[in-house]
């Protein structure tokens, strides 16, 4: 067999060779490499383009490296096979209907720590099919007459370019690049960019309406409709997220509601990788920095976020710098992950913190005298409790109560915000014991914005508009908390300062020996519930010695 060589020089250093993975669609089928350095490799295809050879050279884990194998029916390759040769590797493609195959390498990148020898292989279909559409521009329809196809550019927009292309464009002509690398607008420049974007996309759907209209009455056209309008078979790609609207920053009221924002993971910790390479310290920090606009766009909000660049922050100092910020809610965004690799678990979640953790967390904080950090008034009050420990534990359960329920109030709408866009993996919030979800003066919220061992999930949540998207949402779940529970139906820590400041100025009652509940509340004109409701009692039994306060 006569092959024509393509030398590709690299750098002759040793490696591993850690993957091969491919996908295909109706247009290519591209294989990936992923290498430990920079791959000293070269090509060889037959002159027939039936079998290709890429030779990787200088490989340390020859016996350990990516086996052959085979490809499905639709793709144009058949089988790929592996042989050794030395310490070199070569890999044997066995092609059917391909194309001149392109190769290229792709250097390490901040979603990506390895390199990648890509080799893309174009369906010999995909290049007749884009033959036959440009012949459409002069068809005859059934009755003889000759029709004119219509353009590319119909109704102002050119299809024939994807979407994406369009509206990224759009978004560029409208927009400017700060000095912090960013893209901004001004409120005018907004207002006009979310107007051309809805008519774009409009148009966009007219045109491609009235070309299919077009080449339906074409002789060939029921051949040519299925070469545009059937649906890829695509194994790992997803359609590119339409952007949503452009947050413009908004000058705060003078005292706004204050959101922290905790990207999760960060610096040394990653997070969980998806199979692709996606960081979830990378997904969460573009979320992260996306909700934070738009809840800055919103007058009555003020977004803090707890890390703005790639930096780890252990997850007690988190709560602790929300507190220090004075926040009133504190949002923690995360990506899941499947520890036994299935692809299949899917869906976004909001986890709010459970009873017990809770709990716990209030025993260590009255055991380690850290109350006075507390914010909301609750720390100052139990401060001036030294000796009476019964008012110190009812004033910091009535607080971590509230901030539950707030919690919870505030997970549910934007679970009915997040799932109007995506797929939820959970309908309610889910309780469970987190770190960062543990201060009981706080409302907090840890979002699992969806699974990167999921691999359509992992390119969604590495797409820039997806990441927009669903920060969108999430600020559109805690705008309308905020309208249902306006600010002074909300327990903010001014009504909270003001409740326990309440409490620290009632009379009170010490306990003695064959006391109840009931015997209390007829001697001083009350009632068993509102002395259970003022202390924050959940049972009947009382203790010798222990202070009660009375309505």
């Amino acid at each position: 067999m006569c092959l024509l060589f393509i030398l590709i020089p690299g750098l002759a250093c040793s490696q591993d060779v850690y993957k091969l993975r491919s996908y295909h669609n109706s247009q290519k089928t591209r294989v990936v490499l992923d290498t430990e350095t920079k791959p000293d490799y070269s090509t060889a295809l037959s002159k027939d383009k039936s079998v290709m050879a890429v030779r990787i050279r200088n490989i340390d884990n020859l016996s350990k490296a990516p086996q052959g194998g085979k490809f499905k029916a639709q793709s144009c390759l058949s089988s790929v096979a592996k042989k050794t040769d030395g310490k070199d590797v070569r890999y044997i493609f066995s092609l059917k209907s391909c194309d001149t195959p392109k190769t290229f390498l792709l250097a390490p990148s901040k979603d990506s720590k390895t390199y990648r020898l890509v080799i893309d292989f174009p369906h010999a279909s995909a290049a007749a099919a884009k033959s036959s559409q440009s012949t459409v521009s002069s068809v005859k329809a059934s009755d003889g007459k000759k029709t004119d196809a219509v353009s590319a550019k119909t109704y102002g927009v050119d299809t024939s370019k994807p979407l994406a292309t369009l509206e990224r464009d759009l978004f560029i002509q409208y927009s400017t690049v700060g000095k912090d690398g960013f893209r901004t607008m001004t409120p005018a420049n907004a207002g006009t960019y979310n107007q051309k974007l809805k008519e774009l996309r409009e148009n966009y759907k007219k045109a491609q309406l009235e070309q299919d209209a077009a080449l339906a009455s074409s002789r060939n056209s029921a051949a040519v409709k299925k070469t545009i309008t059937t649906k890829e078979e695509v194994e790992e790609e997803v359609a590119d997220t339409s952007a949503p609207p452009v947050p413009v920053n908004a000058t705060p009221v003078a005292r706004p509601f204050i959101i922290a924002v905790d990207a999760g993971h960060g610096g040394k910790d990653p997070g969980a990788i998806g199979k692709r390479g996606v960081r979830e310290k990378n997904v969460t920090l573009a979320i992260a920095k996306a909700l934070a606009s738009y809840i800055n766009s919103n007058k009555s909000f003020r977004g803090t976020l707890i890390r703005s660049s790639d930096i780890f922050i252990d997850l007690d100092r988190r709560s602790e710098i929300a507190r220090k910020r004075k926040a009133d809610l504190l949002i923690s965004v995360h990506a899941d992950s499947v520890a036994s690799g299935s692809s299949t678990a899917r869906g976004a979640s909001v986890l709010v913190l459970s009873e017990n953790r809770a709990e716990r967390e209030n025993g260590k904080i009255l055991k380690n005298h850290k109350q006075t950090q507390l914010i909301g008034g609750a720390g100052e009050v139990m401060d001036q409790s030294v000796g009476n420990p019964y008012l110190a534990t009812a004033i910091l359960d009535m607080s971590s109560t509230n901030s539950r329920s707030e919690g919870n109030l505030l997970a549910k709408e934007i679970l009915r915000s997040l799932g109007s866009f995506t797929h939820l993996r959970k309908s309610q919030p889910i309780s469970a014991s987190l770190a960062v979800l543990k201060s009981p003066d706080i409302p907090s919220l840890l979002i699992e914005t969806g699974y990167l061992s999921n691999r359509y999930e992992e390119i969604q949540l590495n797409q820039p508009n997806y990441q927009k998207q669903i920060a969108y949402h999430i600020y559109l779940g805690i705008k309308s908390y905020y309208e249902k529970y306006p600010a002074q139906k909300i327990k903010s820590r001014q009504e909270s300062y003001a409740r326990t400041k309440q409490i620290g100025g009632k009379r009170s009652v010490t306990v003695k020996k064959g006391e109840s509940l009931s015997i209390i509340a007829n001697r001083y004109g009350t009632t068993v519930s509102e002395i259970k409701k003022l202390n924050s009692l959940k049972k009947d039994t009382l203790s010798v010695g222990q202070v009660l306060y009375l309505p």
